[in-house]
């Protein structure tokens, strides 16, 4: 994807139990001998809140 100019894209934290969510998912996954780059990938993509809007 390459960036354009009128492209904004915010990252936001979500509240605290998508975190607390977000976290235990990883540490299951890692317990349970998943790569450790899908397991950090899916607790960034729980615990936070991604838009693309056009400006």
């Amino acid at each position: 994807m390459v960036p354009r100019r009128n492209l904004r894209i915010d990252l936001t934290p979500r509240e605290l139990p998508f975190g607390i969510i977000g976290s235990g998912g990883a540490w299951l996954s890692l317990s349970s001998g998943i790569h450790p780059a899908v397991a950090l990938l899916m607790a960034f993509v729980v615990s936070v809140r991604v838009a693309i809007r056009l400006i």
